[in-house]
């Protein structure tokens, strides 16, 4: 049985991961606050204060030039820092969560599903532009 090793109001660093479209993957760590627990789901509740570190990777693994950074997908990940989000105990082991690009781009509602309908449009607007890339 998952056990939680925080309590409201300590915080972890919680680390997620996404592969991009042109195969790099992006690593993010951020700082999350425990704002509650849900023990029947064995989660917690957190907020992401503070992003503590990122960086992105290519299809070997190996680190990219600061300066070769998909700004697009950085000001993304940024976005996320005061979300409010629910996470499984056991990703308070500092491994990395590979999450779906959808989760970042806000088609899905991973990080969104505290907020918003204005954040919601930005995740269908962000659809909308991938797919007509896509297209082209």
């Amino acid at each position: 049985m998952p056990t939680a090793h925080y309590e409201v109001g300590d915080s972890f660093p919680l680390q997620f991961a996404w592969h991009l479209p042109d195969g790099d993957y992006i690593r993010a760590v951020f700082q999350a606050s425990v704002l509650d627990l849900v023990p029947q789901a064995d989660k917690y509740v957190v907020r992401l204060n503070k992003l503590l570190a990122g960086r992105q990777e290519n299809k070997e693994g190996e680190l990219n030039p600061q300066q070769t950074f998909s700004s697009e997908y950085w000001l993304l990940v940024n976005d996320l820092v005061g979300r409010k989000i629910t996470i499984a105990y056991e990703a308070d082991d500092s491994r990395a969560i590979h999450l779906r690009l959808a989760t970042l781009t806000g088609e899905h509602n991973f990080f969104t599903r505290y907020e918003d309908a204005e954040v919601m449009a930005k995740g269908l607007q962000a659809a909308a532009k991938r797919k007509a890339q896509e297209e082209n």
